[in-house]
């Protein structure tokens, strides 16, 4: 009796933690940034494509756990912090948007500076 009173909150708190979880990428031959907006964190990373001049693949992820996220705020967020690394790679220059990715609170968009 006392080994499953024991194993109950190891579990509770095992799946609380695994709820809160999105799958997060990785760029290759890329460093993390740090970014916060409106008090949340996020991790960036960008690199050139190979397939076209002036084209860039943009990883926005969430820093921290997220237990429930509001999924609306979190998109706006991701794409505030995509906003402020395409404006800034491209140097005020205008930008399109080739792929719009956002996976689950996570954003991955491919975009290139005009």
């Amino acid at each position: 009796m006392t080994s499953s009173r024991c194993l109950f909150p190891a579990l509770a708190a095992a799946a609380l933690l695994l709820a809160g979880c999105h799958e997060v990428g990785s760029l290759n031959g890329t460093q993390v940034e740090p970014i916060t907006v409106d008090g949340r964190r996020f991790e960036v990373r960008l690199r050139r494509t190979d397939t076209a001049p002036n084209q860039w693949r943009l990883e926005v992820n969430r820093a921290t756990v997220v237990i429930n996220p509001d999924l609306e705020r979190e998109s706006d967020r991701a794409r505030e912090v995509a906003r402020r690394i395409m404006d800034r790679t491209c140097r005020g220059r205008p930008y399109s948007q080739s792929v719009d990715g956002m996976r689950g609170i996570n954003f991955y968009p491919v975009f290139t500076c005009e």
